[in-house]
């Protein structure tokens, strides 16, 4: 009873979540380089809603996606390993799951509000229309250039992941701590601009016009400066090196070195 009172107190709708995790681990690693940060997304629904049910969905059985298993375990109770020893089982098995698991929620007459979705597959597109004949609000999350558009016409709504800030500070974190480690080697060397992005790039695996465009935005900002310097014997061409403004970087908690 009391919690049923805080619940109505609090006005936060009551939600439940599904998380394919198959397809945001993917599609970041593919599309953008980069990892999921689950905790950060959960407390940010948190935030506007109730998180009634909290389910994770996957193939854990590869060694890289199968590391994520253990973190996930400690964020809810229902983490479910979609593994199938059948030949022939794919990615589809991983959907059939999430589906079913939706279906036998909703017939449970429960009093959720919100569905909230993490999937990008068309594959969903029924159970959404669905829910929303049931009055159910849904709202989907999936990985950017991997998000079937039908999929976004279903939806109440839809949030394309990663949001551009968060892709920035990724690329920005990269770059940062790059030049980090290269002033720890020699304090006294400076970093060229093209070699910085051409490092970070072939380091990371990233995409180098993102990096580009990430080091352009922090040097606009006025976190790092680029100096010209005449090289070579005869100071035949001139070099753009990098300066970075490390203080203003820590006062705007963009750099945490203590923590890295």
């Amino acid at each position: 009873m009391f919690e049923f009172l805080w619940k109505k107190a609090s006005g936060k709708p009551k939600a439940a979540v599904f998380v394919d995790y198959e397809h945001w681990y993917y599609g970041y690693h593919n599309k953008v380089q980069m990892k999921p940060n689950v905790e950060e997304w959960i407390d940010e629904l948190k935030q506007e809603y109730d998180v009634d049910k909290l389910y994770i969905f996957g193939d854990f059985s590869e060694p890289k996606i199968g590391t994520e298993l253990e973190k996930l375990k400690v964020l809810t109770d229902h983490v479910v390993h979609t593994a199938s020893t059948k030949e022939g089982v794919d990615k589809d098995f991983t959907d059939i799951i999430i589906l079913d698991t939706i279906y036998r929620s909703m017939a449970e007459k429960n009093d959720d509000e919100v569905y909230i979705l993490f999937t990008g597959d068309a594959h969903f597109t029924k159970v959404v229309e669905y829910l929303k004949e049931k009055n159910k609000k849904v709202i989907i999350y999936g990985v950017k250039f991997a998000f079937s558009n039908a999929l976004k016409s279903a939806a109440t709504s839809y949030v394309e992941m990663p949001r551009q800030e968060q892709e920035r500070n990724h690329y920005n974190d990269l770059i940062l701590i790059s030049l980090d480690r290269l002033r720890k080697k020699n304090a006294s060397r400076k970093p060229s601009y093209w070699k910085t992005i051409e490092s970070v790039a072939a380091y990371n695996r990233v995409s180098k016009s993102r990096v580009k465009t990430a080091l352009d935005g922090m040097i606009s900002q006025k976190y790092i400066e680029v100096v010209s310097k005449k090289a070579g014997r005869e100071r035949e061409y001139t070099q753009q090196l990098l300066e970075v403004d490390w203080m203003q970087l820590q006062e705007d908690g963009l750099w945490e070195p203590v923590a890295r």
